[in-house]
């Protein structure tokens, strides 16, 4: 299908920040189907997954503080998302219940809704009951029942829905409330500390940078009259140069009732721009919403510091290797061949010896580093870590269900016999044996785009979005994979889950 741009649409794309070469290939992109991820088999423990003793932890934990004084580090936390997901179930609830013509009790055996029975349940246990409840305190004394939950649920929805995630009150301490991005600082404290400082970067959205150094700024001052350490807090937005034009299904210009085209965020694949940005030598990745109550920050913390020691521990030897071929050294291939097999889990061809086989290996060795922690799969959706084939060669990679053709029995059965969630955190190197900084761009695998389909004013349009984060974003860096324990896994994907134990202080 050919396209033509107005001069309007020319303007758009130079605010934007893109060519219009840039959204014709967009474009071509969103005519093809996406394509899919050929999986060869799921990770396990043993294959793939690396499954360390205590010892070992506790070795890899310790060099971590050993060395940690010695670069320069930072947690990258993506925090651009809403609210509005959390809530869902609460907006389903509002639309679909009329309180003049039907109780409480009628509605949730009539839709049998466990999950609104369970918000019910534990309704004063919420870290936000006390402050919804004062703003409906002039209904609590008189009201039904019935008629002081609908309204607790409407203020809920009008006060935190359209919040940042990161901004919503997580844990309540009784002398105060933590929000997610707050809980982050406090927990960072105890791995990320170096000589009484510590950097935390958050991506977050446009035009919200006033309300998030608003809502820190307490805690902040806090960990720096308790424990002296100074809390070094930036932000970035997604670029918009990333984001997706939107067409229609059959693939023609969506344009909205004033003629002009509709972007849309390509999702957080787009994030790879902004970890690029950073200038930190070792930077610890983690989701906003994976953070548990501070009675277990410290065993927590651990796991982020043996993960930590291992990326040095594999940096060190790939290092070591790197300047060894790059000088002609007189050194063993077959050495450095079985740490790629062994320990990235990099697939050599059997064919390859001499030359070849030392450029492949210094090629291979020569890419940004990630370790990244994995829980077993309790029944969270979601993808996980696979075994995957392309252009003849297997690496390790985390692939979604997205990415996977479920029409294939096959591909299908592979993908349901994984026993490992995503990463629950990634500690990242990208700096080569000279201390030069990767282009993380030249490392992301383009063709594992999604194509996507939404509601625009009540029409069905299509985008793209970018290759996620920590799937076809980083497909091309060097992978380690290593088992931590599920309680390191504390996500907070709808309101109901601050109601775990995990989340509950008090």
């Amino acid at each position: 299908m050919k396209y033509s741009f107005t001069k309007q649409d020319l303007a758009l794309f130079e605010d934007i920040g893109i060519s219009s070469d840039d959204v014709a290939a967009q474009l071509i992109l969103l005519e093809k189907k996406a394509n899919t991820t050929s999986l060869v088999r799921a990770a396990s423990a043993g294959d793939g997954i690396r499954v360390l003793t205590q010892k070992q932890m506790l070795d890899y934990a310790k060099l971590f503080d050993q060395e940690k004084g010695s670069f320069s580090m930072v947690r990258f936390i993506p925090a651009s998302g809403l609210a509005t997901r959390m809530f869902k179930f609460l907006h389903y609830f509002i639309k679909n219940y009329d309180i003049e013509k039907e109780t409480l009790r009628s509605y949730l055996n009539r839709k049998k809704t466990y999950k609104l029975a369970i918000f019910f349940g534990g309704l004063e246990k919420l870290p936000f009951y006390q402050i919804i409840k004062s703003q409906i305190k002039e209904f609590h004394n008189g009201a039904f029942q019935q008629d002081y939950r609908y309204l607790f649920i409407q203020k809920t929805i009008s006060l935190l829905s359209k919040l940042p995630k990161a901004l919503i009150p997580f844990h309540n301490y009784n002398i105060n409330i933590r929000t997610a991005a707050s809980e982050q600082l406090f927990f960072s404290k105890e791995f990320m500390v170096s000589e009484k400082a510590m950097n935390i970067h958050f991506t977050i959205p446009p035009k919200s940078t006033k309300a998030f150094e608003e809502s820190l700024s307490k805690s902040i001052e806090e960990i720096s009259k308790t424990d002296a350490i100074q809390t070094h807090v930036s932000y970035s937005n997604q670029k918009r140069s990333t984001d997706s034009v939107t067409v229609n299904m059959d693939n023609s210009l969506y344009r909205n009732q004033f003629g002009n085209l509709f972007f849309r965020a390509a999702g957080h694949g787009a994030l790879i721009d902004n970890l690029n940005d950073l200038e930190e030598a070792v930077v610890f990745l983690s989701n906003i919403d994976n953070i548990a109550v501070s009675v277990y920050h410290k065993k927590a913390s651990f796991y982020k510091k043996m993960l930590a020691g291992v990326l040095l521990s594999t940096l060190k030897r790939i290092y070591k290797f790197s300047q060894a071929l790059e000088n002609h050294d007189s050194i063993d291939l077959s050495k450095i061949k079985t740490f790629i097999q062994d320990t990235l889990n990099i697939d050599v061809p059997k064919n390859l010896s001499g030359n070849a086989l030392q450029e492949f290996l210094q090629l291979k060795l020569n890419r940004p580093l990630r370790v990244c922690g994995m829980v077993k799969n309790e029944g969270e959706p979601g993808g996980g870590p696979f075994w995957v084939e392309k252009s003849g060669q297997t690496s390790l990679q985390i692939v979604e269900s997205t990415q996977v053709n479920m029409s294939n029995t096959a591909q299908k059965d592979i993908f349901k016999s994984g026993t490992y969630f995503n990463p629950v955190d990634i500690v990242c190197s990208t700096y080569d044996h000279k201390a030069n900084k990767y282009n993380l761009k030249n490392f992301v695998d383009d063709d594992s785009y999604f194509v996507v389909e939404k509601s625009m004013d009540g029409v069905a349009i299509k985008a793209m979005e970018l290759p996620g984060l920590w799937n076809g974003g980083m497909a091309d860096w060097n992978t380690i994979f290593v088992e931590v324990p599920v309680r390191t896994f504390n996500p907070v994907k709808t309101v109901n889950d601050l109601l775990r134990p995990m989340h509950q202080s008090i």
